[in-house]
């Protein structure tokens, strides 16, 4: 994915080589250079004012099981949304509506804050 556009300017910052090492690697199979990675993130957070990927908080110890309330909750909550679609209450829409949508909302917001498509 790489681009000719104009490259005036330079980031630098210090991280665990551990992670760098292994992200550098996923980028490497991935076919594409931590530069180009970072230059991709940096143009999405400009362009949609947002992060370009979920946050979620690490597991206390990854090796116990979840939080029995949590799994409580995230069960009844699903069993909630099966019941809305199931009732029509709420709605489902194809991948391709969903898109569609998600865009327009985008390029209003865009417009909205005069950034560039």
């Amino acid at each position: 994915m790489s681009t000719t556009q104009d490259v005036d300017a330079t980031i630098q910052f210090r991280m665990n080589s551990t992670i760098k090492d292994g992200a550098f690697a996923v980028l490497r199979e991935m076919g594409i250079s931590p530069s180009e990675a970072m230059r991709v993130f940096m143009t999405q957070v400009y362009k949609t004012r947002t992060l370009p990927l979920v946050i979620a908080a690490d597991p206390v110890d990854a090796d116990q099981p979840a939080d029995a309330g949590y799994t409580q909750w995230l069960r009844e909550r699903l069993q909630k949304t099966i019941n809305a679609l199931d009732s029509g209450e709420m709605k489902s829409y194809s991948n391709e509506t969903a898109k569609a949508v998600m865009h327009a909302r985008l390029e209003a917001r865009r417009s909205k804050l005069n950034l560039p498509a």
